[in-house]
């Protein structure tokens, strides 16, 4: 193996450039190293290049991967060499208290908040490297199941994996039947999708980008370019992601009594909390990255019963060599392969 190897460097806002690095080795008996060979940019990914999010730039980029198994530590047995695997984006050891309750992007073994591609509590490498490092290789690594195209997965560490998350635990197991989507782009048409498939009874879809619109319509949504009234009918479950604070606001004030309120981030500054008319209605409101390593099993399982086909909301699908320039376009869902 080659003392170095290529990675993809945030180096400032609207440069990224390869970068020759160490090549990583492992580093105990419950490591593996993978070769990463179909990721893609996630929406976090770019109000981060274009400066707009407090992540300084200088380093690796890139957390939503799918991986070739190259090497496994002595005690690895979940995982063999020449697996294809989801790599999560958050490292978790699988072991600690919060990661036996699910809660694997609290895990207290690693320094909190660790994360592929995003430097928020140290550099761990990106998942475009030509390899990456994992540790506790047998919690975080899920092999992709027989006849599962890889395409399809490799979201599943994060946007699918979440969003399937809340579909589960909201639609089916809350009998949420009314739910607004104020998500514009691929992780919005998602949950949408995932709602509908999980049983919802009205799905509203909200995003300006008529192409958007229509493939939300095409899983059976409703749409719309802007939020509705009040006079429109309330909602049971609000799902938020738009950047927006006013759409922010409007996605709590149209909430039905007992309503969830679920943001998947966009919003880093304060933002008031109507605490008054929450209080009345009686509003659940959770913000929260996700459980990325403790998500995964159930959105491969969403994908192998066809409930949803991830690729349908990727555009485009890009060459790994042109990477620097492809992430600063404009584009619903990027998406590399070697």
């Amino acid at each position: 193996m080659a003392d170095s190897m290529q990675s993809l460097w945030f180096v400032e806002p609207g440069r990224l450039e390869w970068r020759e690095v160490p090549t990583p080795v492992l580093k105990g008996d419950a490591d593996a190293l993978v070769r990463p060979v179909i990721a893609g940019r996630c929406p976090l990914d770019v109000p981060i290049l274009q400066g707009r999010l407090p992540v300084p730039p200088g380093y690796a980029i890139g957390h939503n991967a799918v991986a070739e198994v190259v090497a496994i530590g002595d005690t690895v047995t979940g995982v063999a060499v020449g697996d294809l695997v989801v790599v999560p984006p958050e490292l978790s050891c699988g072991q600690c208290a919060p990661c036996l309750r699910g809660w694997t992007a609290h895990c207290t073994t690693v320094p909190y908040g660790a994360t592929y591609g995003v430097a928020v509590n140290g550099h761990w490498g990106g998942l475009f490297d030509d390899l990456v490092r994992i540790p506790y290789a047998d919690a975080m690594l899920h092999r992709i199941p027989a006849g599962v195209d890889p395409l399809e997965c490799v979201t599943v560490g994060d946007i699918t994996g979440h969003n399937n998350e809340l579909a589960r635990r909201h639609v089916v197991n809350g009998a949420r039947k009314r739910v607004l989507v104020l998500a514009p782009g691929v992780t919005g048409l998602i949950q949408a999708a995932l709602a509908i498939a999980y049983g919802a009874e009205y799905v509203l879809y909200v995003d300006p980008d008529p192409g958007n619109r229509a493939l939300a319509e095409q899983c059976g949504a409703q749409t719309a370019a802007e939020p509705p009234g009040e006079a429109d009918g309330l909602f049971d479950l609000t799902v938020e992601a738009s950047g927006s604070t006013k759409w922010f606001h409007r996605g709590l004030s149209l909430l039905a009594g007992e309503g969830v309120f679920e943001s998947l981030g966009g919003l880093t500054g304060e933002v008031p909390i109507p605490t008054w008319p929450m209080f009345l209605k009686g509003i659940t409101m959770h913000l929260a990255r996700p459980n990325s390593a403790a998500n995964i099993p159930g959105a491969l399982d969403a994908i192998a019963t066809a409930r949803i086909k991830p690729s349908a909301f990727y555009s485009p699908i890009v060459k790994w060599e042109d990477l620097p320039e492809a992430m600063l376009e404009p584009a619903r869902m990027l998406v590399a392969t070697r």
